[in-house]
């Protein structure tokens, strides 16, 4: 009887939907459109102190405290006393999400190019950039089973795609 019902139970999970298959005659839908940006909107550079939006590491280093702002740059605090941190400025490092610190030099990501930063109280030195050394790549939304639309290489770099609707789709992503 045990068997009986495994084996009944296999069938069912066998028996599922057909896979399914995208519908590139619709009007409208919900998907995905990319984001472009070119070459000029991927410069670091250094702003004046803001708040932090959305705070990713925390990196103490002598009197600095270095707060990763998500997708967007660092922003960098005089640390001296740690019970009244001052905001002194913002490096704004686009397409980063990730930094790790070893022997006084950041390393940041910009997309597909890792950096390494040197870093103090009142300025940024870019110390080194390799060049497409992470495998960023934004072609295709991450997420599956979804439409977008499709990628236009003559409208910039692609560096994050939103969530709209999109009228009479011709990408999709199982």
């Amino acid at each position: 009887m045990r068997y009986t019902l495994l084996l009944l139970s296999m069938l069912v999970l066998a028996c599922g939907p057909d896979d399914f298959h995208p519908d590139f005659n619709q009007e409208s839908t919900m998907g995905f459109r990319p984001i472009y940006a070119d070459s000029s909107e991927l410069n670091i550079g250094l702003e004046s102190a803001r708040n932090i939006v959305s705070a990713g590491k925390i990196y103490s280093y002598g009197n600095l405290l270095l707060v990763n702002e998500v997708g967007k740059g660092l922003h960098v605090y005089d640390n001296t006393d740690p019970r009244k941190p001052v905001n002194k400025f913002f490096v704004t490092i686009p397409g980063n999400h990730d930094m790790a610190m070893k022997d006084g030099v950041l390393y940041a990501d910009n997309y597909d190019d890792l950096l390494a930063l040197q870093v103090s109280s009142d300025t940024v030195i870019i110390l080194k950039r390799l060049e497409d050394v992470i495998g960023f790549t934004a072609e295709f939304p991450s997420q599956n089973n979804v439409y977008f639309e499709c990628v236009e290489e003559g409208k910039g770099i692609v560096v994050g795609w939103e969530q709209t609707m999109i009228e009479k789709p011709k990408c999709y992503k199982p």
